[in-house]
């Protein structure tokens, strides 16, 4: 159980550090946008970015119980379930920032 709750936070910890990274890349990247426009770019992103971190932490989660349900130990299944989880959801955020985009260029064009 332990180790199902480390991974848990550790995961959601770097997603979530990935996130304020992507984040601020993504307010570089929206720069010709104006506030009204960027808002809902911004809105969307973080609440795909929440969604994934969740997403990702419960895929761990689920991941290290497996790997213990099969025999390795808690310390191992961390090593492997982590490092899986957090790159697929830092695709995932690079994803969802690239639709935060496209949300505000809609509202900018249509709205």
């Amino acid at each position: 159980m332990l180790a199902k709750l480390i991974a848990f936070l550790l995961t959601v910890l770097v997603l979530l550090a990935a996130g304020t990274v992507v984040f601020f890349m993504m307010l570089v990247a929206m720069n010709g946008f104006s506030e009204s426009d960027a808002i809902w770019g911004l809105g969307v992103y973080v609440i795909l970015t929440l969604l994934v971190t969740v997403a990702m932490g419960t895929g761990g989660v689920l991941l290290i119980a497996r790997f213990i349900k099969k025999g390795f130990s808690p310390l191992v299944s961390c090593l492997i379930a982590v490092p899986v989880f957090s790159l697929i959801g830092m695709v995932c955020e690079v994803i969802g920032s690239l639709i935060g985009v496209a949300v505000a260029e809609i509202v900018r064009r249509n709205f």
